[in-house]
């Protein structure tokens, strides 16, 4: 009986050593959902006033087995587009940017379908780059190429008290700067300095804009 007692005591133990780890995960999660909501509230201020260049990585896509090495880009049907959730999501990344009152000037697209439809829903308007295309499949010169073009739009200052925006891939991010940007429809947030050179100042997941907006919305700072 007595065994019996101290393994329920044990038992009773740990579940309390469990609820307590849980509860420190969570509160810890909830700090860095806090900060990372304070960071980019922090950016905003120097969004409204322009000089940036934010990158998008396109939205979530439907995987249909289309493949991007032999996709017709006259043809929308033969490429990986974006899904019910992709349009969604960047037709909210555009209404919480007219909300928070980013100014936005240039915006450039890859020739592929579902970063033109991340632009168009977002902010209405894109231009096409080339020098965007997607760099999976491309041989050794053409991805230098194209890295090196990346690397010089941002670090090209945008229009004044404008941002310039970039819609484009994960691949193609990662080979001119090492940034990996994950998941779809994350943006980065550079300062140019010119010459090719840049730094990155802020990770925005997809859904922290519409985040933000609530909040600046609900304090006032409009």
């Amino acid at each position: 009986m007595k065994n019996e007692t101290l393994r329920w005591h044990r038992k009773i133990a740990a579940l309390i050593g469990l609820v307590a780890a849980m509860n420190v995960m969570t509160s810890a999660t909830c700090a860095n959902a806090a900060d990372q909501l304070a960071a980019l509230s922090s950016v905003l201020g120097e969004l409204r006033k322009g000089g940036y260049v934010i990158y998008f990585r396109h939205g979530p896509t439907d995987v249909t087995g289309a493949n991007d090495e032999s996709a017709d880009m006259m043809k929308c049907e033969t490429q990986r587009n974006l899904s019910a959730a992709g349009r969604e999501q960047a037709t909210q990344i555009g209404q919480a940017f007219r909300a928070l009152r980013i100014p936005v000037s240039t915006v450039t697209a890859s020739p592929f379908c579902r970063t033109q439809d991340s632009a168009r829903l977002a902010f209405g308007r894109f231009t096409v780059s080339n020098d965007l295309y997607l760099t999976i499949g491309v041989d050794a010169d053409e991805t230098r190429r194209v890295s090196e073009s990346l690397r010089r739009m941002l670090s090209n200052p945008p229009a004044k008290a404008t941002n310039a925006v970039i819609v484009s891939h994960m691949s193609n991010l990662r080979e001119a700067t090492g940034i990996w940007p994950k998941p779809e429809g994350v943006a980065f947030v550079f300062r140019p300095l010119g010459e090719g050179q840049f730094e990155m100042v802020a990770r925005v997941l997809p859904e922290e804009w519409s985040q933000v907006a609530k909040v600046a919305l609900s304090s006032g700072s409009r």
